[in-house]
């Protein structure tokens, strides 16, 4: 019996080897149409308000023999949207509503011809409603709280009294300076613009100043005599902290060191900073980091105070005027 499955098992490789030799035999006689040139590209931010209609436009490819056509998927409808046919006149663009319900998506273009492979571009975006109790939930404002509307832009600020000051509870978000976390618009009133000082001490409304590092040490309980710059804020992390979430997932990670009461109202929600390199925005530091500008500062830096997930302190450090980006709350003055 074994000798008769070794048998079948040497006739069926042999056959085996003959059938995929003529396998590439036959792939090496098929021609394999030419890619067309370029690559596809299309511009999206990562973030979109829920609802918005947008217009993508795509790029980059192109048939060296005539024109290119295109369509377009996503995976919210999925459904197929030739937009252009390679014969007629247009740049492909597509007109999309972007769904009502908040979450993750995608969305993919391709670029076609006829003798031509096609070339894809493929987007994952997410999103956002930044309504009160919109993608974050448990800020610490209420809809009963004391309002303030920039004059300038109309950006609306929730107040609160602590430490002496009456300090914006949402980070700053006025469009005529700094830049959008994550380069998304989208996020503007949710997590508020990124600042670098030269920009911050400019940036609050009138009425409003950028607070110094004293204010801060007053907001975490360490001002007068027990106050001096540079001081770590033992302790006082929790009390400026909200227990958010961002849509439906936690942001500060849980440690039994660090107990979020978000007891001076200042609701600060970890979206971290940005740093300016060689003309590009980095982000870094979302879900373990606030940081946020004080006005103090020395010829080529200026101190910023910032809170880490697993530490109950409130931090000082030292950052570029130009390159380093952080938040800005302003104080009343």
């Amino acid at each position: 019996m074994i000798m008769k499955i070794k048998t079948f098992i040497l006739i069926f490789s042999a056959a085996a080897l003959v059938a995929l030799s003529s396998c590439h035999k036959k792939d090496e006689e098929t021609e394999v149409d030419p890619y067309l040139d370029g690559t596809l590209t299309f511009s999206m931010p990562l973030f979109v308000l829920k609802g918005d209609v947008m217009t993508l436009t795509p790029g980059g490819a192109s048939n060296p023999t005539g024109g290119v056509g295109y369509y377009w998927y996503n995976s919210w409808t999925e459904k197929r949207d030739t937009v252009k046919r390679e014969n007629e006149t247009g740049d492909g663009s597509w007109t999309v509503t972007i769904p009502s319900e908040t979450g993750t998506y995608t969305v993919s273009a391709a670029a076609f011809a006829e003798g031509y492979t096609s070339l894809s571009a493929y987007k994952e975006f997410v999103v956002v409603d930044s309504s009160l109790e919109g993608s974050v939930k448990g800020a610490g404002y209420q809809k009963d709280s004391v309002t303030f509307s920039d004059p300038r832009d109309g950006g609306l600020y929730y107040l609160a009294t602590a430490g002496g000051n009456v300090w914006m509870q949402n980070n700053l978000y006025y469009c005529g300076s700094g830049i959008s976390y994550e380069n998304s618009p989208a996020m503007d009133r949710i997590a508020g613009r990124l600042y670098n000082w030269n920009e911050a001490v400019e940036a609050c409304p009138e009425g409003w100043h950028l607070p110094s590092d004293s204010d801060f040490a007053a907001l975490a309980g360490s001002d007068g005599e027990d106050y001096s710059a540079g001081q770590i804020f033992t302790g006082a992390a929790g009390s400026l902290m909200s227990n958010v979430t961002f849509n439906d997932l936690r942001m500060w990670s849980f440690w039994p060191e660090v107990k979020i009461t978000n007891s001076t109202k200042f609701a600060a929600i970890p979206f971290g900073y940005a740093i300016d390199q060689e003309g590009i925005n980095r982000f870094t530091g979302t879900n373990k980091y606030s940081v946020f500008w004080t006005s103090d500062n020395d010829e080529d830096t200026a101190v910023y105070r910032y809170i880490y997930v697993d530490k109950n302190n409130v931090y000082p450090a030292n950052g570029d005027k130009e390159s380093f980006r952080a938040s800005v709350r302003c104080v009343k003055d």
